[in-house]
């Protein structure tokens, strides 16, 4: 059985439990690395507060992928668009904030995110030669400083 197989099976078992009928669009984007997207209505519950079911149904998925053929997947799960509309609304902060390191240059905090909001910040961060990022804190307080490269 090929990977897509599997998540799609593994979808499908999990929807026909939760009792919803979605879309469900599998595309391979690079080695050992799916799409998932997901499309339909009353989903909500599926995301969860800040994404947190979302992304507690990705590790699950990629935890019985692994069991399955015993090496790592990894799995984007997107359900109705909502983590495209938040790394808009990432990119648009860090944006605003690093607008503000460069004008006073001075580290500028953002607020806890994730771990997979965080590497959007670190990623898009790349593009500007005079700032840089780091993250600090511990657990769930975990956020992304911007630096000025200019000290």
């Amino acid at each position: 059985m090929k990977k897509e197989d599997s998540i799609k099976t593994i979808l499908d078992n999990m929807f026909g439990f939760l009792q919803v009928v979605p879309s469900v669009e599998i595309t391979p984007a690079e080695e050992g690395v799916f799409n998932v997207v997901v499309e339909g209505n009353n989903l909500n519950a599926l995301i969860g507060f800040r994404g947190y079911s979302l992304q507690a149904m990705e590790d699950l998925i990629e935890l019985m992928l692994y069991r399955q053929f015993n090496d790592h997947t990894t799995l984007v799960l997107d359900i109705n668009g909502y983590k495209a509309q938040r790394i808009d609304k990432i990119h648009d902060l860090a944006r605003k904030l690093i607008d503000k390191v460069r004008f006073f240059e001075r580290d500028v905090e953002m607020p806890p995110m994730d771990p997979w909001e965080r590497r959007q910040v670190h990623v898009m961060v790349t593009e500007y030669d005079d700032v840089t990022t780091e993250s600090i804190g511990e657990g769930s307080n975990r956020r992304v400083v911007l630096k000025s490269k200019k000290k």
